[in-house]
């Protein structure tokens, strides 16, 4: 990850896609960009913000990674994937 709080995940491992939207999830991974990922400071916070503004969460918030790290999916108009990660000190 970078100083900044960049992250960007990428599938290297993947099956190369025969058709369909292969940015939205789904059970086979395709390799190349599968959603955005963020570093935020609080859940907490965020899923109050996202109630607040009527943002429905696809998946969590749940603990990943060997519980290092709280993790919400959101989906944008598009229905792309958008992933906030709040890393556990």
């Amino acid at each position: 990850m970078h100083p900044t709080g960049l992250r960007i995940h990428l599938i290297y491992n993947g099956e190369p896609a025969g058709e369909g939207n292969v940015l939205l999830d789904v059970a086979v991974k395709r390799p190349g960009y599968t959603h955005a990922a963020f570093v935020i400071d609080s859940m907490d916070e965020l899923v109050r913000w996202l109630e607040q503004e009527g943002i429905w969460i696809s998946e969590g918030p749940i603990r990943l990674g060997h519980d290092r790290r709280i993790t919400c999916f959101i989906r944008d108009p598009d229905l792309n994937v958008i992933e906030f990660n709040e890393v556990l000190r």
